[in-house]
């Protein structure tokens, strides 16, 4: 027996209709033999932890899940201590009565084995009736790769540590990672990244050293076939039979998203009343034509919600400085507009830079279009990753190898199929125009 919710949709634990994909999962548990770290890259809601939870269990890997605001530091001392080192901030302070108090910052590690490092005493003045606080410290550098590794070495750690939602990752933490992925390759530490992005070679293009060294794997495309078999995988653990019509109409719906897919089916099969494994016998046949339009009716809602939101929070970062009112390009706000209007062929093949800025010059306010520049365009696909920090996926990415303009969440192109497009450009009111707030000049 088995709900409903274990078999499909979207959870934290692996549902039970999940197909293996040879140029996937294949490859995928090669490269876990191999020694080198292992990048899995795609849109989001496609699978990638799924593909982890499958071929290398919890107990087998240590998890960081990355945020926007991680240094490297924190990211270092997040591994330091899921692998048993014990990590503390110290003061080793001097007070005297004549001399003015001394205090020294930093941090020091225990581990289990090695116990204790060295006193550190600092000393400041002469006076009588000084007091001085001491501390044990073993001093490593919680920024540095090497020290990093000499503390995991000596704990004899073997695990692979998996950095989830790695785009999270503020830019300089990136960059600094890159780097140390080197380090910590050469020392035999592998990791394996995943991330929301479509770009290849993504880490490659911070260092080029890590050619080689990484093998990287697309979780994308699903194909019908795939989907087919996740239906199929799912409908016999119910006891079930999805009929062929409905089926394609939920595989076109879903635009290639498996995550989207799965909650069409779960939806599917709760609006034919089926919670659970179906008694013994012949699988019941879902074929209800309302049951499958209240499916639809029901995710629109829900993701019409999402990406509304997001396009709100977009178009909110334009921005003017104090006294530029009439020269405001409220780019951001723009490229909104210009995306709800795109036909959705081209929004899928993704959209060339120089393709963009003539649609950004066609829809702008601006009377001289030839003032809206190239660079301007350019500065604002770099500021993506900032407008979207705090966006879960973002929407958009910009590919700087093919000077592409892509959605990251798939899921967008099921709504912008169904929705009514311009009631939604008419929720997405133009920010206002204040000179007195000196906010940038977005």
């Amino acid at each position: 027996m088995a709900t409903t919710d274990e078999v499909f949709g979207i959870r934290t634990q692996l549902v039970l209709s999940y197909v293996e994909r040879d140029e996937v999962d294949l490859r995928f548990r090669e490269s876990l033999a191999s020694d080198h770290h292992i990048v899995v890259y795609g849109s989001s809601k496609q699978g990638k932890t799924s593909l982890r939870q499958k071929h290398l269990p919890d107990n087998e890997c240590l998890i960081v899940r990355c945020g926007p605001r991680m240094s490297i530091e924190g990211l270092y001392q997040s591994i330091l201590r899921q692998s048993g080192a014990r990590i503390q901030t110290i003061e080793t302070r001097t007070l005297g009565a004549t001399a003015g108090g001394k205090v020294t910052t930093g941090f020091k590690a225990r581990i289990p084995f090695l116990g204790g490092g060295k006193a550190e005493v600092e000393a400041s003045g002469q006076a009588s009736g000084q007091q001085a606080l001491s501390t044990e410290f073993v001093a490593y550098d919680f920024g540095d790769a090497q020290s990093i590794s000499e503390l995991l070495t000596q704990l004899k750690f073997k695990k692979r540590i998996v950095l989830e939602n790695y785009h999270y990752l503020p830019p300089d933490t990136q960059r600094a990672l890159a780097f140390d992925l080197k380090t910590f390759h050469e020392i035999g530490i592998r990791f394996l990244i995943l991330g929301i992005w479509k770009e290849a070679n993504l880490l490659v293009t911070h260092n080029g050293d890590l050619q080689d060294r990484i093998i990287e794997i697309p979780i994308e495309p699903w194909t019908d076939e795939a989907f087919d078999g996740v239906a199929l995988a799912g409908s016999t653990h119910l006891n079930v039979t999805i009929a062929p019509a409905l089926l394609k109409v939920l595989k076109h719906n879903a635009y290639g998203n498996v995550g989207l897919f799965q909650e069409f089916l779960k939806h599917l099969c709760l609006e034919h009343g089926v919670t659970q494994t179906q008694a013994n016998g012949a699988p019941m046949v879902l074929a209800e034509q309302s049951a499958l339009d209240r499916t639809i009716a029901a995710k629109l809602v829900s993701q019409r919600s999402a990406l509304l939101k997001g396009f709100q929070g977009i178009a909110a970062k334009s921005r003017v400085r104090r006294g530029e009112a009439e020269q405001v390009l409220l780019l951001p706000y723009y490229l909104v507009q210009v995306v709800l209007g795109m036909d959705l062929e081209k929004l899928q093949d993704g959209v060339e830079r120089a393709q963009l800025l003539d649609m950004l010059r066609r829809a702008h306010h601006r009377q001289d279009k030839e003032t809206i520049r190239g660079s301007d365009v350019t500065n604002l696909l770099t500021k993506l990753p900032k407008y979207q920090a705090e966006m879960s996926p973002p929407l958009f990415y910009y590919d700087a190898n093919s000077m592409r303009l892509r959605i990251v969440d798939s899921r967008i192109f099921f709504v912008l199929s169904n929705a009514d497009r311009e009631l939604l450009a008419e929720e997405v009111p133009m920010p206002e125009v204040d000179a007195r707030e000196p906010e940038g000049s977005d």
